[in-house]
Order: structure tokens, then sequence, then C-alpha cells
């Protein structure tokens, strides 16, 4: 299949679900990426299944997905030590 042709087809499903048209295949990438490491699969999967070849690329890329399993961490710390 073409690219441009996937591209266009890509738009017409937005716009024919009053979706953003500034949505590309890329962001659906960034979101099925960032939804995986919220949901606490672990980086090299979620490398592996990009195609990235270091885990560390997809944590360079990826970073900001990862607070909210920060915030959990450290809420499971502070029960473990009784704060």
């Amino acid at each position: 299949m073409n690219p441009c042709t996937f591209t266009y087809r890509f738009k017409l499903i937005l716009k024919a679900n009053n979706l953003s048209l500034d949505l590309s295949v890329h962001s659906l990438r960034h979101t099925n990426a960032s939804l995986l490491i919220a949901q606490g699969v672990d980086v090299r999967t979620v490398a592996s299944l990009l195609g990235h070849a270091q885990a560390s690329t997809t944590l360079d890329i990826y970073a900001h997905a990862f607070d909210k399993n920060k915030r959990k961490a450290q809420e499971k710390l502070g029960k473990a030590i009784g704060l």
C-alpha cells in the first residue's frame, strides 16, 4: 500500500469520527507505547514491540510515561516503611 493512500484513509477515519486531523499514525504509536508503560509493561517488551534495538532508546523517548509508575512506587515504599 502506498503510504500516501494509508495517510489519506487514516485522515478520512479521523474526520468521520470527529477526531483532530492533527493526529498521525506516529501519534498512535506514541499513545500505544505510553499506555503500555502506564499499565506496567516492562521497558524491554515495549522496546521490542516498537522495534527499538535498545531499551534505553525507549526510556529516553517515553520517560514521561513513567511518572505514574514513580508515584505508585513511592506510595508502596511509604506504606512499607509505615508512612
